[in-house]
């Protein structure tokens, strides 16, 4: 029941069209589908897609061209479950150290695809 009414809260939050920012929103689609579980496999290749649905959809990366996962997957297995499991107590804290965490992963995802641009300009790629 909890599972449920969380997931139709997810669903409310995007179909309203939030005035949070982009990021902020996309973390805690991820952070909410990670720490629900609601699939009975890949709930975080499904949550890592759906936060660049946001980012995407949000007008943040309409190019889809910055891979936040790239980003996750450089900040390590041991800080993306750190961060999670701050996110899962609920705490202001938590879900704060959540954000940063999903922010970060974003900016190492943008700087990726900046080094892929310019290698492709030097005709290096």
């Amino acid at each position: 029941a909890e599972t449920a009414a969380r997931l139709e809260g997810l669903t409310a939050l995007l179909a309203s069209g939030s005035t949070a920012p982009a990021l902020v929103v996309a973390a805690i689609v991820h952070g909410e589908l990670l720490a629900l579980r609601p699939f009975t496999t890949r709930n975080g290749l499904v949550a890592r897609a759906a936060e660049r649905i946001v980012l995407v959809g949000s007008g943040l990366d309409p190019k889809a061209v910055c891979p936040a996962e790239v980003g996750h997957a450089e900040l390590g297995a041991e800080e993306y479950s750190r961060a999670l499991a701050g996110y899962v107590t609920g705490t202001p804290a938590g879900v704060a150290g959540w954000i940063r965490h999903c922010a970060r992963a974003v900016e190492l995802g943008a700087r990726e695809s900046t080094a892929v641009c310019e290698a492709l300009q030097r005709g290096a790629a």
